[in-house]
Formats: structure tokens, sequence, C-alpha cells
């Protein structure tokens, strides 16, 4: 018999955690669940520091020995995320680090690059990090796939990634076989990216595997902006010519799409594009990929801001020793300010006090949707910075997610038997949506066992 449970991603965006059963056991995503957590948690005051508060709080799926408190045993073949976003592999921290981790190699990098340069969130909940003694150590048993590989390791499931187009590269569905029937799972898709045509390699792989079952994300079920990459170029590039003043631009690190739509209307306009360093550090350890065709860090059109703090992280050291010529601090901008356009979020907002923002400057947000799966930032309070400067905002963005036509369109194509709706906060509007196309769409529950 084989089972599908839904341990998250039901009824809200992010916080995907598929539990797939036949004989063993596999995790489709790991996320971390920020609409659960903010219920009961607020950072920095309150957080979950340990596995035993989120499964209290039935965060966490109750199984007993996945987890690295727990001295009991689990048959967890692994864990499979489909991409890069926290809100699809963060819990993974809290598993037992025996557990494999298999993800695209663009997304291991990524998701490593995070680590490097981020705070550990409790003792004995790291994926990797870097310290000064040690370099760096990664924690967790990370095997790297690309699409056309096919995983065997835990008969009789078999999963073949194949990659999709998504806000962040390293981005792919599954396609599972199981001894009961075959699973398709779209992780987080488009159609309308700059690289649309890795969805459709998804949509033909899992139409010609006849699903069983398909789970498909419905991010935009209830509202969808049409606009592309191209459009969002033109637009900042457009708000970049007339604007006199400092410009400064919020989107997530991980968007190398937008990253190289900033960097493109950068250098064409003949001014520099200035990255955090954590941006940096992220594009440093990118730089070897061949499939991103980034830039360098090195570039003449690049500079790299760095704070003032007290201490300097290791992953920060990297940056100094490898690009120091290319290192500006906030007096630089303030000299600088009609020639560049820096990255900042709302956490950079405290620089503007010395940067001091001349009159004509502009800030545009073209950042991922939700905002709380990359930035995690309060809008309403970066409003209020920019007012105080007398900073209006534009924004631009092209969404990471399909549009509700597009969503209907693949599974009219891939044609499965029945359709599970998550990573969406309106799956009943899913399913009256797609109703005339003859095909079952159930809405799944939270933590039911789902038998095929």
């Amino acid at each position: 018999m084989v089972t599908i449970t839904f341990h998250g991603g039901v009824n809200e965006i992010g916080g995907n955690k598929i539990l797939i059963e036949d004989k063993t056991k596999i995790f489709l995503d790991f996320g971390k669940n920020f609409a659960k957590e903010k219920m009961y948690f607020e950072e920095p005051f309150i957080k979950a520091r340990e596995e035993a508060h989120l499964l209290e709080l039935g965060i966490l799926p109750c199984m007993k020995g996945l987890y690295e408190k727990d001295e009991g045993c689990c048959d967890l073949g692994a864990v499979f995320i489909s991409h890069p976003h926290t809100d699809h592999y963060d819990s993974i921290r809290f598993l037992k680090d025996h557990f494999p981790i298999y993800c695209g190699e663009t997304a291991m990098n990524i998701i490593l690059a995070r680590e490097f340069a981020g705070q550990s969130i409790g003792e004995g909940y790291t994926i990797a990090k870097m310290t000064q003694k040690n370099g760096k150590e990664i924690m967790k048993d990370f095997k790297p796939f690309r699409t056309g590989d096919i995983v065997r390791d835990f008969s009789p499931i078999e999963v073949t990634p194949v990659h999709v187009d998504h806000s962040i590269p390293g981005a792919y569905g599954f396609i599972v076989e199981t001894s009961g029937g075959t699973i398709a799972y779209s992780g987080d898709i488009r159609m309308h990216g700059a690289k649309k045509s890795m969805s459709a390699d998804f949509i033909k792989k899992a139409k010609e595997a006849e699903p069983d079952v398909l789970i498909i994300e419905g991010t935009h079920i209830d509202s969808s902006k049409i606009e592309s990459e191209d459009e969002v170029k033109e637009k900042v590039g457009k708000v970049i010519s007339q604007t006199t003043g400092l410009v400064l631009a919020g989107f997530a690190g991980g968007d190398i799409d937008r990253l190289r739509t900033f960097y493109d209307v950068v250098k064409s306009q003949g001014k520099r594009l200035a990255l955090s360093m954590k941006q940096a550090f992220m594009v440093h350890m990118l730089k070897d990929d061949p499939k991103l065709n980034l830039f360098k860090l090195n570039d003449p059109s690049i500079c790299i801001f760095k704070k003032k703090k007290k201490q300097t992280r290791e992953y920060e050291k990297i940056i100094e020793s490898n690009y120091g010529n290319n290192i500006i601090d906030a007096q630089d901008v303030n000299r600088l300010q009609k020639e560049i356009v820096m990255v900042a979020s709302l956490y950079d907002m405290t620089e503007m006090t010395e940067i001091r923002p001349v009159t004509g400057s502009v800030y545009i947000l073209s950042s991922s949707e939700p905002f709380d799966e990359e930035m995690e930032i309060s809008f309403d309070k970066l409003l209020n910075w920019l007012a105080h400067y007398g900073i209006p905002l534009y924004q631009a963005h092209a969404s990471g997610h399909a549009t509700p036509h597009e969503l209907k369109k693949a599974i009219e194509e891939i044609k499965p038997k029945k359709v599970f709706p998550i990573h969406t906060n309106r799956p009943e509007l899913f399913q009256r949506f797609i109703a005339d196309i003859g095909i079952n769409i159930e809405l799944p529950e939270e933590g039911k066992l789902y038998k095929f």
C-alpha cells in the first residue's frame, strides 16, 4: 500500500512537507512554516530554538526518531528538496544528520552559502557553518542531482528530478514511481519566466509518466500579476535613468534572474551595482556554475557594500580577501550615490543615517513573493524609513509562481487522475476554477493519510 500525508503546505503558502510511504519513507520538501511560527513566535524576542517547541505546536510532524534530539529510530529514506527557498528546505536543520538530503547542485550551493553567512538558531540545529577554527563544516548528508538523474536508492520508490523555472535557480519538480502508481510534484513553478522551457520540460515528462496523482502549487490562484522579466528590466531601466539621486533596490538574495536584470540595467547606464556582503558571498559560491553565467565580483560595474560592524564574520573575510578593491562603505556611497544602485533591505536602513540620500533618490522594491519566503521584511517599517528620507517607492516584479491559466493548462496537458492543490491560501477557489476540465481535484487535509 502506498500513502501520501501532507504535513505542511495545506491551506497556506509554504511549509511544504509531503510524506510518501511505500515500504520505505521519503519526504518531498521539508520547509519552514512562516505562517504557523508567527502565530507563536516573534523574532528576536521569542524564537523556536528547539524542535520540542515546534513539535508541541504541531508545526513539525510528530514522527518518532526523525529529529536530532530524539534518541529513537526512524526508517526515513531521504528528503528531496525541490528548490532552495527556506519555506521548502529550512526545517531539515531539525532532522538527524544521517538522513540523506537530495537536491540540485545549484540548490545545495545556495543553501550552503546562506548557512555559512547566517546565524545558527540553536545548538545542534545546524545545516552548515563556517568558523575561524574549522573553516567550512557541512553537517547534513547532501546528495546533489541533475536533470536526467534517476534516484533508485529507496526501492520500490524511484525519483526522477526535472528542472522547472522559478524565482531562484536550482528548482525542480519530481516524478515519483511507486509500487502503487506514479506521483508528479511541481514544487514551485512558473511558465512565464526567463527559463520557461524548463517548466515545459517538466510538464512534458509528467504527462509521459501518466501520473495517478499530481501535487501542484497554487500560490497565485486568487490573484496574479502578468509581468515578465523583460518587462521588469524595462521598468527598472526607466526608473534608474530618470533618477537624479541614489537608487536603492530590494530583492531576494537568491533571485539570480533579478540580480542579473539589475546588473544588465546598471551596466548599460554606466553606473555600479552595490551588493550586500551576503549577496556577494552567494555570487562567490556560485561563480563556477556554468549554467548560471554570473558576472564576476571584480567586474568594474560591481561594488560590495560593507556595513560598519564590530566583528567581521568568516564569510566576510573571504569576500574581503578576494575582492577587497571593490568594497565600499557608507561614506563612499554618500560621495558616489548618484553613480550607485545599492541593494538594500529594511535591515540596511540604519546605514542611511550616514549615507544621507540626496533629494531625488528612489527605492525599487522587486522582491520575491510572499515577503516572508526570503526577505522577511516589515513593509510598513520600510515605508516609514523611506518617508523619513523623502524616498518614493516603485514596484517592479515578475512572479516566481504560475498564473491561474498557466496552472490550468499544465493540469490539462499532464492529465493526472487526481490533483492535490497545495502551497495556496485558496484551495477551494483552485478547485472551482479547474472544475470544468473533468479531473478530480481533491483538497488535502493536513495529517490525513491518502491511499492509492
